[in-house]
């Protein structure tokens, strides 16, 4: 497992000032944030409808809300790492949460947008379809989140124990810890990019075939009277913020961990990307601000379509009826 913390293959490298001063303030300031942001969202989801959309989007929300607890482990880290013995069970006990919780967050994450997108595609698309029915309905789709949940933190607390216990005996300090030979977490770095890579691939089709349905829609009839006048713009919009959210928080950290699993193992190569993972850990933590506040900005009056109270007549249109669809829910 890729801690995301500094690593070095029989090089000792002392944190920068920057880990101890700039990331630590950077976190505690994601971490207000991210506890104002998520709460405000609660609150607006614990008044809505057990719609699919709207549990996905709550499991989203409790799932940044542990990572911005956690952030204030991974500050004590940054903060104490140079003076904690490697170890010492504080050592090991903070940097088990910090790693578990960033890593079962981010691909909770990506799972609940990806569930997201596909409960879209089946609502518009294909609503009949007996195969994507645990999408629409409320009962499978908390089941599919328990599966999540469960499979992420079994998978993720297994390889962090098993990585601790090898590394139980380092010399050093608590930076140090997290020594260990590159061919020690292949396994993790490929099923951690081959699941990314499968995900972003899945929301690409589905809302790829969603945009191409809603496309072929008769633009004056019904395409107004469910989303409103330029609906399918609006349509448009939230879908490519959902993608460019997803993209510019997850897309960095995997491509860095693509260039470790291909760097040569023995040498000093890992602490050469050691600066610029820690950006990336970063950029990937932001994902428990901005995906709260996308929701919050699409759930806003500007961004919402007005329907018409009266649907126009149908005129040499292809299809009868739209599916409904609450495209303004958190994606």
């Amino acid at each position: 497992m890729d801690y995301g913390l500094n690593s070095s293959d029989n090089c000792i490298l002392e944190p920068a000032v920057y880990h101890t001063d700039v990331l630590s303030w950077f976190y505690l300031f994601l971490a207000l944030l991210g506890f104002l942001t998520n709460g405000m969202v609660l609150f607006d989801l614990w008044r809505a409808k057990r719609k699919p959309t709207a549990i996905f989007a709550l499991n989203m929300v409790v799932s940044d809300i542990i990572l911005c607890i956690s952030f204030f482990f991974r500050i004590a880290f940054l903060i104490n790492s140079t003076q904690w013995k490697a170890d010492a069970p504080l050592c090991s006990g903070v940097l088990s949460v910090v790693i578990t919780v960033f890593y079962v967050n981010i691909y909770c994450n990506m799972c609940f947008l990806l569930w997201t997108s596909i409960n879209r595609y089946v609502t518009v698309v294909q609503p009949n379809y007996a195969v994507l029915q645990a999408f629409r309905k409320p009962q499978r789709c908390r089941f599919l989140c328990a599966a999540t949940w469960l499979l992420f933190l079994v998978t993720v607390s297994a390889r962090v124990g098993s990585t601790q216990n090898k590394t139980s005996e380092t010399n050093g300090t608590c930076s140090n810890v997290n020594e260990y030979h590159k061919k020690e977490q292949t396994a993790s770095l490929v099923f951690g990019l081959l699941l990314f890579f499968f995900i972003l691939g899945a929301m690409l089709v589905s809302y790829g075939l969603l945009l191409r349905h809603l496309k072929k829609i008769c633009r004056s009839s019904l395409m107004s009277a469910w989303f409103g006048p330029g609906g399918g713009l609006r349509v448009k919009r939230k879908v490519l913020a959902s993608m460019l959210v997803f993209l510019a928080c997850f897309m960095p950290h995997h491509i860095l961990r693509s260039i470790m699993l291909l760097s040569e193992p023995g040498n000093c190569t890992t602490q050469k990307y050691s600066q610029v993972k820690s950006v990336t850990i970063l950029i990937a933590a932001l994902n428990c601000c901005l995906n709260p506040l996308l929701y919050l900005v699409l759930r806003s009056p500007c961004c919402r379509g007005k329907r018409l109270k009266r649907s126009p007549v149908v005129t040499d249109c292809s299809r009868n009826q739209v599916p409904q669809i609450n495209i303004t829910e958190a994606s």
